[in-house]
């Protein structure tokens, strides 16, 4: 019962990580206050949709959605990693509200998490026999 737990609380920290971001974004645009380029406010929108179909997804138990998630994880765990070692730098556009460092961390830790948490081997199972 442990497992199912918190796999819908990560369900329910993707769809709130993706429902968040873009109500926020539309706000910006709503109220003319976004700071954004297009490419990037499009990168945002689009990425926000997709954690929150992520997140719906694993609330479902779909295998699709768990192998998507573990693959998003690694890149933006890997992407938090090499900025933080000042290796890739952003161009500041996506970094508007919390400092960069700080999201980063907590960022880090949330996706570490999913990863090390996803692969164990109850958990695949719970999602093996899904499509």
């Amino acid at each position: 019962m442990k497992h199912y737990q918190t796999i819908l609380t990560i369900g329910i920290t993707e769809i709130f990580i993706g429902g968040i971001t873009f109500l926020l974004t539309i706000g910006s645009l709503v109220l003319s206050v976004n700071q954004k380029s297009p490419n990037v406010l499009t990168f945002v929108i689009v990425t926000s949709i997709i954690s929150s179909l992520i997140g719906i997804g694993i609330l479902k138990f779909n295998k699709v959605a768990y192998q998507t998630l573990l693959y998003f994880s690694s890149v933006i765990l890997l992407s938090k990693i090499l900025i933080l070692m000042d290796i890739i730098q952003l161009n500041g556009e996506l970094e508007t509200t919390i400092h960069p460092d700080i999201k980063s961390g907590i960022s880090i830790l949330y996706h570490g998490f999913v990863i090390f948490y996803l692969q164990r081997a109850k958990i695949r199972e719970i999602f093996q026999g899904q499509r």
